[in-house]
């Protein structure tokens, strides 16, 4: 009997129910240049973590000598700073980067603009790859990430995902253990004993089904619930870019005339992250996003599982965690100083310092008030670079846990310190909550807008129609490979391949279809949002108080005509959300063909598809959606590159980008709609992805 058990839940676990769906890509047809950048770039990024001198960029990487060659980069002075700090010492291999860090910053940075300032490709390739033989590991990748976002002549390149090149970062302790286990074993493993580990093998090819840190910490509190959702490698990776296309200490002029609103999108994006983060505690009955204070324990403890590669575990905070100690006395009055000089301002009306003055009644200031809460250098006078003090930093260090660093390059950072890392601890997005507070206190200096200028003349929503919204866990699986070494005879011909299956919230696709009475034939604009109806104690939000909460699905431009409108939308084309990427190996045989993913090279600033909707509950949870269509304005000039980022004119987040006079929100060209979002199938991610639960169950989870 037990023997007929044991087939039954080997059976269920390789059953369709848990084996991720087959991806469907849609691709583009590159060059032949194209396809080779493609392929130079991404062979850069494998087995980041050694150095194989039988490969190409190694031969390349070896003996280029960067100051011989100081003309063939369009920056002297950058080369001159660059070698500065690399003959005077610079991180060494093997040990652990942080861009927190301020030494480590200076050198990333360093590298960066040597990268930046190579004439033309054949340069940056050559200085990368001396780059990839020379210097730290983790130092070389996020310089390297960020330079190929930010070239010309890389437009359009795709990056493995971040979990790809550093699955450390992705997954615990436990998962890393198996797969060097399995190895060191050359892949020895009983299909019976593996079924209990979790392990599974088809030819040289492993799965390992991963868990979240909720299942393995849920003692430090209910916070860890959403573990299913803040460790999605897809929500961490969105992240992770977020920073890559605008670090925090890159000077504006890098970004061109988007720097006139640099601020405004640091602004909106911090905005949406926790608007989407709210209605997931909403679903599981955690309410509202708590507070803390710099004064006394921070309730909320969190406990990674992780380690870095180095085999130093992260740092863990447990419950109510005590900030205040004199190693942080400094620090802390430093970060209170800041918060209330940004008051101090608000009350005076204006910021005038290092030659910038702005009037914080206008609602243009926004740029400036995002600049100074990431403390960018648009925030201060370009002569003043020696000022190394970032808000952020610092209350991220102080949030975290971590000892104090040993001294330059010995440092132990917290994964508030890592940006692959940060979501997953539940007290980001309470420092977060803190800093779009202060947001929201200048824009309470703001006039709502008015009647007429959010009035459509000629223009009425006749009705909305939701299809049913029901969300589901579903495996999917990742390449992992890059998180093990490998001998110089497994150089060409790597005997395992490794991923690692784990269970993401997915929903169903759904379609909105909207009715729209014209009187004109005209350019319209139509916004998709989301919000939550109810709060956490269960009380109706009013608009004036939920503002702030509206997430927003779908930016798109239609043509009217006289009379009656039938606009339907797929939630597989909404604006803000794409697909989760492709493994490197596969961009790399679509290359030869002279093909890249569509979807990868030209949504880096976007959600995963799949985390759209909150996971809601069995019964339904109730949520709103509101439709708003207004006259379209063409995007000015000056912003005709940011096409694919920007449609039209208006504020970010328009018209909840300011506090609202709710009456003017009941109007013809506004649509409320009341939803229910179902969660089918398993409650709990790490109940679905125990390999004993088929075993006792004999069944799979059923969509």
């Amino acid at each position: 009997m037990k023997a007929v058990l044991l087939i039954a839940g080997l059976v269920a676990l390789a059953s369709a129910g848990s084996v991720p769906p087959s991806p469907q890509y849609e691709t583009k047809d590159v060059s032949e240049e194209f396809a080779y950048k493609q392929k130079k770039v991404l062979s850069l990024l494998q087995h980041v973590n050694q150095v194989d001198p039988q490969l190409e960029y190694y031969k390349v990487g070896k003996d280029f000598d960067i100051y011989a060659n100081m003309d063939q980069f369009t920056n002297k002075k950058a080369v001159e700073e660059f070698m500065y700090y690399y003959r005077h010492g610079y991180l060494p291999k093997g040990q652990i980067f942080s861009v927190f860090y301020e030494r480590m910053r200076e050198e990333a940075i360093a590298l960066y603009h040597l990268l930046h300032y190579a004439k033309d490709f054949e340069t940056f390739y050559k200085t990368a790859a001396w780059a990839r033989v020379h210097l730290n590991e983790g130092l070389f990748t996020y310089s390297f990430c960020i330079a190929v976002l930010h070239r010309e002549d890389t437009q359009g390149i795709i990056l493995p995902a971040p979990y790809e090149i550093y699955p450390y970062f992705f997954v615990n302790s436990e998962v890393i253990e198996k797969m060097y286990r399995l190895k060191m074993q050359n892949g020895l493993v009983d299909p019976s004993v593996g079924y209990y580990y979790g392990i599974t093998h088809e030819g040289n090819e492993f799965t390992i089904y991963a868990n979240y840190s909720g299942r393995y910490s849920w003692t430090l509190g209910t916070e860890q619930r959403l573990s299913y959702y803040t460790e999605d490698i897809g929500l961490n990776t969105y992240y992770y870019y977020f920073h890559a296309q605008f670090p925090f200490w890159m000077q504006g002029e890098e970004y061109g005339n988007f720097k006139e609103r640099r601020g405004e999108y640091y602004f909106y994006f911090h905005q949406q992250l926790l608007a989407r983060y709210y209605m997931e505690r909403l679903t599981n009955g955690l309410g509202e996003i708590p507070r803390f204070s710099w004064r006394t324990p921070i309730k909320t403890g969190y406990y990674p599982n992780m380690f870095y590669r180095t085999g130093t575990p992260f740092p863990q905070r447990n419950n109510y965690y005590y900030v205040q100690n004199p190693e942080n006395a400094l620090d802390i009055q430093y970060v209170e100083s800041y918060e209330a000089q940004f008051l101090e301002y608000l009350h005076e009306g204006q910021y005038e310092a290092f030659e910038h003055k702005y009037d914080l009644r206008k609602p243009k200031s926004i740029n400036f008030v995002g600049n100074y809460w990431q403390t960018n250098p648009d925030s201060r006078d370009k002569s003043y670079k020696n000022f190394n003090k970032y808000y952020e930093v610092i209350a991220r260090v102080l949030l975290g846990g971590s000892p104090y660093p040993v001294n330059d390059y010995y440092a132990y950072p917290s994964v508030l310190e890592q940006f692959q890392t940060s979501l997953r601890d539940p007290v980001f997005f309470q420092l977060y909550k803190r800093i779009i507070y202060y947001f929201i206190q200048y824009k309470q200096y703001l006039e709502p807008y008015t009647k007429e200028q959010l009035y459509f003349n000629g223009v009425k929503v006749t009705d909305v129609q939701v299809e049913k919204l029901e969300t589901y866990y579903e495996y999917f699986d990742f390449d992992a490979t890059n998180g093990l070494y490998y001998s110089k005879e497994e150089s060409n011909n790597f005997p395992y391949y490794f991923k690692v299956r784990q269970p993401r919230l997915n929903h169903k696709p759904f379609n909105v279809q909207i009715e729209v009475k014209s009187d004109v034939s005209t350019d319209a604009v139509f916004k998709i949002f989301m919000v939550p109806k109810y709060d956490g104690a269960g009380n109706v939000i009013t608009l004036e108080h939920n503002w702030m909460n509206f997430y927003e699905l779908d930016w798109f431009t239609h043509k009217l005509t006289p009379g009656k409108n039938t606009i339907e939308r797929n939630s597989r084309e909404f604006f803000y959300f794409k697909e989760d990427s492709i493994p490197a190996r596969d961009i790399f045989k679509m290359c030869e063909e002279k093909k890249v993913p569509k979807d990868m090279s030209e949504d880096y600033n976007v959600m995963p598809n799949r985390l759209m909707l909150p996971k809601g509950t069995y019964g339904g949870f109730p949520f709103q959606f509101f439709v708003f269509v207004y006259p379209y304005t063409p995007l000015e000039k000056e912003y005709a590159n940011y096409q694919d980022f920007l449609l039209d004119n208006k504020p970010f987040g328009f018209p909840f980008d300011r506090p609202i006079d709710a009456r003017y929100f009941y109007q013809p060209n506004m649509y409320f709609k009341d939803v229910q979002v179902y969660q089918v199938g398993e409650y709990f991610s790490y109940t679905f992805n125990t390999p004993q639960y088929f075993y006792h169950h004999n069944e799979v989870p059923k969509h």
